[in-house]
């Protein structure tokens, strides 16, 4: 959905409430974090009974289409050009990390002729202790293990260079409505606009948030009805 139109949902509740002037910038600080508060929800919300975690990501297909828009992966190389893991196996994850999906890391293997993958388990503190201690697991470059630092780093165990790869949720990207404006005439420019990334339905979910801070409440499928009206006139 273009962000054209959900500047003009929101302007035309916030008008229809007689709520007063917002500018565009307002609306994509309101927009942004609305954003958030939805991608929280799906990805998890401890404080939720149980019977609704079933609806969070990794439960249900359509939270994983939902949050799909934000997967990422971060590939790490224990030497060479570009070089992203320090020598003691501290990955430094890009700023625009948010959650952990997953890691492995690569070996190579002479007899296979090819690079072995190994799933990463990531540990609490107390975990990360009693494992480094076992003798029946021991932890080594086969099977490695990881704990999350400060910073958004992640330390590798054994604490040495390694290569991988780590995917993760990466935060949505902050939406800036472009426009030029010459007296009272505000056109858009879509080309030098930052939308939205969420599919259709979520963002009415995402409106309907922003809206709830101006104090209104209005129901997705009601948005997402006004909005796809502007979007059959051609607004």
């Amino acid at each position: 959905m273009d962000l054209k139109v959900i500047h003009d949902t929101i302007l035309y509740y916030l008008t229809k409430d007689q709520n007063g002037y917002v500018s565009h910038e307002e609306i994509d600080r309101t927009l942004d974090a609305a954003q958030l508060v939805l991608f929280n929800q799906y990805h998890t919300n401890p404080k939720l009974p149980a019977q609704v975690q079933s609806s969070l990501y990794g439960e249900s297909q359509r939270i994983d289409d939902a949050l799909s828009p934000f997967k990422s992966k971060y590939t790490f190389t224990g030497g060479g050009s570009p070089v992203n893991i320090t020598s003691g196996g501290v990955i430094t994850l890009p700023s625009n990390y948010m959650h952990l999906i997953s890691m492995y890391t690569t070996v190579y293997n002479s007899t296979l002729g090819r690079n072995v993958y190994s799933g990463v388990q990531v540990l609490n503190e107390e975990e990360l202790i009693e494992r480094l201690e076992s003798q029946v697991i021991p932890v080594s470059i086969d099977d490695p293990i990881a704990i999350m630092n400060s910073s958004n780093q992640i330390q590798l165990f054994p604490e040495q260079a390694q290569s991988g790869g780590v995917y993760y949720f990466r935060r949505p990207a902050v939406p800036v409505f472009a426009y030029t404006q010459s007296g009272r005439t505000i056109t858009y420019n879509q080309g030098g606009s930052t939308q939205l990334e969420w599919r259709d339905y979520d963002v009415s979910n995402v409106i309907s948030i922003a809206l709830s801070y101006y104090g209104l409440n209005l129901s997705a499928a009601d948005i997402m009805q006004f909005a796809q009206a502007k979007i059959q006139e051609g607004q």
